[in-house]
């Protein structure tokens, strides 16, 4: 009987024993498991914080490819501007020159960067919030007080010029300790050469000079070239020969089937009762003089008028027709009181300006036109008519007034879109720290 009591005490031993270790291994699990909460716990805040600074890697690096595209757009202009100037100046286009034009970009993209928002002082920074409620942000430090370019201060003909700098990007997230990550930014700018081309430019020919050539089978007037008319009337009729002094026609007067030379101009101080007809009138006025048709001339038909010097047709009753006048000075039309009012298959040129106050267009027709290569006075409406101005409209004064195209005219600088270079695609240098 004693055995058998002594027994019942080894169970409750063993019972114990057994509770105690279940007991010590449910802590030790426990404890494992809290552990391993926090190091996961740890870990998912460590890539949230790094993830959070590789997002300012990339979002910074995204608003500086943007910056920098659209500076070159803007900066384009103005280094295509100083090229143009360049060449205007006659400054020959060397590759020394090329290298200088590519510094100065340089020069300008750094100047605009670092005047922008998204280059920040040094020693602040460039915060972004990516998520309030769990404080994850990202911030931007520059570790230099502005860009570089490495290539522009060098006295060699690099391939490309380098702008660069280096930044951190620190990722925060809800107080824990921050992630740091190192960039490096660099953007590469070129100008090319081969793109920059010199053309010549086919120019508009104005000559109106060649128009009316100068007689040349002519022979000195003599006096009685005034005196062959009648009824005290000066009358060149198939006269052909030239004066070397001023001349004034003080009698009514005529002029057909006449070449008629005036090396020291001509004033026509009387009426012109025929008016001027199949003849060809040069004139080459003195300093200073003004060639005068004075009073009425009735009617310019099939004739050729030039005049070197101003010239000044008071009125021309019956028009103004099948004829050339060519005046190498200022013009005037009309007297204030009557006016030119006709013009058909006729053309005047005025290298000067012109005063077309006095002109009646009613009656020109769609076979005359009158070209000014300076200013003209009178109604602007008068442009609804033939009458082309350099100074007013010089594509429609070149489409209608030009004698041709000249082929040695003037060259200038062509600059093609292409002329600039500049990197398309930015991969930043990343460290992790």
């Amino acid at each position: 009987m004693k055995n058998l009591k002594n027994e019942r005490g080894m169970t409750l031993v063993i019972v114990l024993l057994t509770i105690t270790v279940f007991s010590v291994l449910g802590l030790a699990v426990m404890s494992a498991s809290v552990t391993n909460v926090k190091q996961v716990k740890k870990a998912e805040t460590d890539i949230q914080t790094v993830d959070a600074a590789e997002m300012g890697v990339q979002y910074y690096n995204t608003l500086l490819k943007d910056f920098f595209h659209e500076q070159i757009a803007l900066k384009k202009g103005e280094i295509k501007t100083l090229i143009q100037n360049d060449y205007v100046n006659k400054i020959p286009l060397t590759d020394e020159k090329i290298e200088e034009y590519e510094k100065k970009l340089g020069d300008k993209l750094i100047e605009a960067f670092n005047s922008s928002i998204l280059f920040p002082a040094f020693g602040t920074a460039l915060s972004k919030d990516i998520d309030v409620p769990t404080k994850t942000y990202f911030q931007i430090k520059n570790l230099t007080a502005s860009p570089l370019c490495p290539t522009c201060n060098t006295t060699s003909k690099e391939a490309v010029e380098k702008i660069e700098f280096s930044y951190e990007s620190y990722g925060f997230t809800n107080q824990h300790p921050e992630k740091k990550l190192t960039g490096k930014f660099v953007f590469t700018f070129s100008i090319d050469k081969a793109e920059i081309k010199e053309k010549l430019i086919p120019a508009q020919n104005h000559d109106y000079t060649t128009l009316i050539p100068k007689p040349t089978n002519v022979s000195p007037c003599s006096s009685e070239a005034f005196e062959n008319g009648n009824k005290g009337r000066d009358v060149f009729d198939n006269v052909n020969c030239s004066y070397n002094q001023l001349i004034k026609v003080e009698k009514p007067s005529e002029v057909s089937d006449s070449q008629l030379v005036f090396d020291n101009g001509v004033q026509f101080i009387k009426q012109m009762n025929k008016g001027i007809e199949d003849s060809t009138l040069y004139i080459t006025g003195a300093p200073g003089t003004t060639t005068i048709f004075n009073k009425q001339v009735n009617g310019i038909h099939n004739s050729k008028i030039f005049v070197k010097g101003n010239a000044q047709f008071e009125t021309v009753n019956q028009g103004i027709h099948n004829s050339t006048i060519v005046v190498v000075g200022n013009a005037k039309f009309g007297d204030g009181n009557d006016k030119l009012k006709k013009l058909t298959h006729s053309s005047i040129y005025v290298i000067g300006n012109a005063d077309m106050t006095d002109i009646d267009f009613s009656q020109f027709d769609s076979t005359a036109k009158i070209c000014v290569k300076g200013t003209i006075t009178g109604d602007s409406r008068l442009y609804n008519n033939p009458i082309y101005s350099e100074s007013y409209n010089k594509v429609k004064f070149d489409e209608k007034c030009s004698l041709g195209v000249i082929q040695d005219g003037d060259k200038t600088i062509e600059i093609s879109d292409q002329f600039m270079d500049w990197a398309e695609e930015i991969k930043p240098i990343v460290n992790y720290n």
